[in-house]
């Protein structure tokens, strides 16, 4: 872990006030008294015409991102709010970082989570809903943040707001396909054309190396259960199906089973660092994506710009650009639609950050977690950062080359802004506008945002064996031939409605943040007494508290 203090200065940037009142649990008031942002003494009570405390304070704020970045963020946002002294934290591990705070006093104002079950767990989020409520730029978010609750966890409140936010995304190489004589695919491609591509650029004539269909850092199981369904079948929310009342694996089960069936056939390229790589390339520590010989790619979003976006230095201190030097030509594609909808939605990575319940200045540290994250003037300086060149990291690494989110925000500006520093030469610009234009709707892996997704896979998914599997775990039974996909989908749905609605009376319940109503209770409850099973439960009731 690095500490660093960041000094204030600026001019003061006007806001109007939302007073929330925070619903504190006593266990955790009696834990964190001591804790969070520091002043002189209690909170004053003294605000200025915007609604931010006049009182001299320091709020602190633990993340993920590159720590220069973060630095210059908090250093921009003092410049608005001289009062306010910012201390970064760029964490290592969540849980034992955080856990170390809460037992030292040392507990932060702002924190970004990998997870949400932990901080669900610990309540260390407080409740922010009136702030997001009643915010005019919540209305500039990407739709699917309001429409599936991202960070209300199924609840009527929000103790989350999405952060960093990295799409999946699917990538071709054009130079592979010319190689091997096949067209690139239309942008608006389907899932079946994108399952063809595969398989006909999947082509060893024993000559020389071997060129393959796909090569993976995102299991296309994950990205075919959210663009399975269409909207009118249902509203698929999460993973597995899960529309916010129950789970469906019957569309994860499709998707498991196919890329099964793509690994086993041999269309799937070897991974780093195994046996199965140095064979196919002669370099144990290769990586597909430098080999010239994949067509496509599902991978996550940082790749691009992190790799293949970026310059090489050789011996000589000459700079060479990555795809030149591999020999590769690399275009966005969203995920494709198995329906073929034209606006579907996409699933991604989604840091979920919020106000602890440390905190003295909640409004405060609300203002820092938007601003550093999805806040218009936070991105326009986000913009301004990753803009220059010169701007690099400790490591010497330009900031926008340092695992660059995509923005939350709808704003226009922010959003054009963004998309110059991407190709825009004429054969390549098309292809990024389409793309951008279809990462609008994003949906969370499950352990962001469903209540209980981690301990169904820790204690079921992942848990199952078979025998001769390499290791326990559903997918390691699937990968290797061992079972069928289809086989586990009754189980598998009992188990995740078992697991979810337990956790929801755990961390939502009277034990918890209390926010559930008795009828809520009592019809979760019920479908942990049925064992997952949801027939003859009735419908979720629709909670008042």
């Amino acid at each position: 872990m690095i500490n660093i203090l960041i000094k204030k200065g600026g001019s003061m940037k006007k806001y109007k006030r939302i007073i929330a009142g925070l619903l504190m649990s006593a266990t955790v008031l009696a834990q964190l008294t001591a804790c969070g942002s520091k002043g002189a003494g209690a909170p004053s009570g003294e605000v200025d015409e915007s609604g931010v405390t006049t009182d001299n304070i320091t709020l602190s704020y633990w993340g993920y991102e590159d720590l220069d970045l973060m630095t210059q963020l908090a250093e921009s946002f003092m410049q608005d709010h001289p009062n306010i002294t910012v201390e970064v934290k760029q964490m290592t591990d969540m849980s034992t970082d955080l856990t170390a705070a809460a037992s030292n006093n040392e507990f932060p104002d702002v924190f970004i989570a990998t997870d949400s079950d932990t901080s669900l767990a610990n309540q260390w989020w407080a409740d922010i809903t009136e702030y997001v409520d009643n915010d005019p730029e919540t209305a500039k978010l990407m739709p699917t943040i309001q429409e599936y609750g991202i960070g209300k966890f199924d609840t009527n409140h929000r103790y989350a707001m999405p952060t960093w936010y990295q799409p999946c995304a699917i990538f071709v190489d054009k130079n592979v396909l010319d190689k091997l004589n096949l067209s690139m695919p239309d942008p608006d491609w389907t899932w079946d054309d994108m399952i063809k591509l595969i398989q006909d650029a999947t082509v060893d004539d024993r000559t020389g190396m071997k060129y393959y269909g796909l090569g993976y850092y995102n299991r296309l199981d994950s990205l075919y259960g959210i663009s399975a369904a269409t909207s009118s079948e249902r509203t698929i929310k999460g993973e597995f199906g899960f529309d916010g009342t129950d789970f469906d694996l019957q569309y994860w089960a499709v998707g498991e089973q196919q890329f099964s069936d793509l690994k086993l056939a041999g269309y799937v390229a070897p991974q780093q660092n195994t046996q199965a790589m140095e064979d196919w390339t002669g370099d144990y520590g290769m990586y597909f994506g430098s080999t010239g010989h994949v067509a496509v790619f599902s991978e996550g979003w940082w790749t691009f710009q992190n790799i293949w976006n970026t310059y090489v230095t050789q011996e000589d201190g000459s700079k060479v650009y990555y795809q030149d030097l591999y020999d590769m030509d690399i275009y966005p594609y969203v995920t494709p639609s198995v329906s073929g909808e034209k606006e579907h939605n996409v699933l991604g990575n989604m840091y979920l950050g919020g106000v602890s319940y440390a905190t003295k200045y909640p409004y405060e540290s609300y203002l820092l977690l938007k601003y550093m994250n999805w806040g218009i003037d936070g991105w326009k300086k986000r913009i301004e950062i990753y803009s220059d060149e010169n701007n690099v990291n400790s490591s010497g690494v330009p900031l926008k080359a340092a695992n660059m989110p995509m923005p939350l925000t709808t704003d226009e500006e922010v959003w054009t802004a963004y998309k110059a520093m991407f190709p825009q030469d004429a054969e390549h610009k098309e292809y990024w506008d389409k793309f951008f234009d279809n990462m609008k709707r994003p949906v969370p892996y499950g352990w962001y945002n469903i209540a209980g997704y981690w301990n169904f896979c820790d204690q079921y998914f992942n848990s199952q064996t078979a025998p001769g599997v390499s290791s326990a775990g559903i997918h390691n039974i699937i990968d290797e031939g061992l079972g069928k996909a289809a086989d586990y989908v009754e189980e598998a749905n009992l188990q995740a409605n078992y697991y979810h609605a337990l956790y929801m009376i755990s961390y939502f319940g009277k034990d918890g943040y209390n926010v559930l109503s008795d009828d809520e209770v009592a019809w979760y409850q019920s479908i942990v007494d049925a064992g997952g099973v949801m027939t003859g439960i009735g419908e979720k009731p629709v909670g008042d508290k």
